[in-house]
């Protein structure tokens, strides 16, 4: 009965759209009612949120160890959402930090009562806030695929690219604060979420971005033990596979956010990668865990390890020598360490239908290739000769000019209410689509 329902309200959108509206308002009067209007938001309180409550990780991880840290200044009281809370033991021993699971009613008593919220995802469309509570938006990458209002050609559709932008207004009229690292994320994201429309332009905070703070400050040593905890030998090479979700391997009536039917492949061979790699190179696969989940890891003798579901990206960043991706967001935090970055795009002219990008893939401070044949004398350079370092602190000027660590930065911006909207102009050869 269940599936029949969903597949339903997908054969109806004007239906599906009116259920779901329905859902929020009555979703919304609840949490207003139940929580919003009987429970005092109190400034000393922070929640934190990554993922939607599946990691503890990201940006909100960054503002949180450094609050934590810190020697001087107000000392709050810290809330991290979660979805699994009993994987966290060390999290919820704190004792200045409350674990709770999220969508839980805890959830949205905490919610309510604490003064800030800092997510990186959008946060339940229920959840209002209140005028003595500020919204920390951090999102989680800056943007080489278009996003929110600047996407045009939905995968599934006119109905969900306006369920979409409704879902992105709808959060950005709530924000007091979105991190920018750089006026390149600022004009873009300002575009996606509709900002100066909503008159929100204002909540822009070009402070940099806390999410890469440890891509700064890591030593050598910090280096060696994660590499030694991910089984990597000294002076072995590790190339880093990172792609990105594509939306095409959706099946939309599933209902799912991801979908349950995956058409996705690699386009590439996996034990020929390795092969032509050599035997000194552990490759480390980081997909969508639908996707993970379909390859033997257990076939490849150890040299393919899937770290898929590894809390802290960074660690992975430090630990490998080269990144091989295509759209991924990775490649902007990846280039702040002046490593090789390898883009393998089989399916460029496909995917670039589906989302476009807000720049030429020309512009990426490393080789593009689209066919497998090439793939593979580019990636045996790069993890001999480096990438050309040149063009990647060209790449850094224009998307990550801002040296870190920033979380002080940008939480000393937000204790003094201070906001950075950026006007100066534009760099055009990032702003070309």
């Amino acid at each position: 009965m269940k599936q029949f329902l969903k597949n339903v309200l997908y054969g109806c959108p004007p239906l599906r759209r009116s259920v779901v509206r329905l859902r929020d308002w009555v979703e919304t009067s609840r949490y207003n009612k139940r929580y919003a209007e009987r429970i005092q938001a109190d400034k000393g309180r922070i929640l934190f949120c990554a993922y939607s409550g599946r990691q503890y990780a990201c940006s909100p991880k960054a503002l949180y160890l450094y609050l934590k840290g810190r020697e001087e200044g107000f000392k709050y009281q810290f809330v991290w959402a979660l979805r699994d809370p009993e994987q966290f033991p060390e999290l919820a021993a704190e004792k200045d930090t409350t674990v709770v699971r999220y969508g839980s009613e805890e959830f949205y008593e905490e919610a309510a009562r604490c003064g800030y919220w800092v997510f990186n995802t959008r946060v339940p469309t229920c959840m209002q806030k209140k005028e003595d509570q500020v919204y920390v938006q951090t999102w989680h990458g800056t943007p080489f695929k278009k996003l929110g209002f600047d996407v045009e050609h939905y995968i599934s559709g006119a109905d969900d690219k306006k369920s979409l932008r409704r879902s992105y207004a709808t959060d950005a009229v709530k924000y007091d604060y979105l991190l920018s690292p750089s006026l390149y994320y600022s004009e873009k994201m300002s575009s996606a979420f509709h900002l100066k429309e909503l008159g929100k332009e204002g909540c822009l905070l070009e402070e940099g971005y806390p999410r890469n703070d440890r891509l700064y400050t890591a030593s050598e040593e910090d280096i060696a033990k994660i590499r030694e905890s991910l089984g990597i030998s000294p002076g072995e090479k590790v190339v880093l596979y990172a792609p990105t979700w594509r939306e095409n391997a959706l099946d939309p009536k599933s209902g799912s956010t991801y979908g349950n039917g995956i058409a996705f492949h690699l386009g590439l061979d996996l034990k020929r990668l390795l092969d032509e790699v050599g035997e000194n190179t552990k490759v480390l696969v980081r997909t969508h865990y639908f996707v993970s989940d379909q390859i033997r890891f257990s076939d490849y003798g150890g040299r393919l390890l899937d770290v898929s579901r590894y809390p802290d990206i960074n660690d992975l960043y430090l630990a490998s020598d080269v990144l091989l991706t295509d759209y991924s967001s990775v490649l902007f935090d990846y280039s702040i360490l002046e490593r090789p970055i390898v883009f393998y795009m089989y399916d460029l002219e496909s995917y670039q239908n589906v989302r476009d990008f807000y720049f030429p893939p020309s512009r990426l401070p490393g080789p593009v290739v689209t066919k497998e044949e090439e793939l593979y004398p580019v990636l045996r350079q790069a993890l001999a000769e480096g990438g050309d370092l040149e063009k990647i602190r060209e790449f850094n000027r224009v998307f990550n000019p801002m040296p870190g660590p920033s979380s002080e930065r940008v939480w000393d911006a937000i204790e003094r209410d201070k906001r950075r909207i950026p006007n100066r102009p534009t760099d055009d050869a990032a702003s070309t689509s």
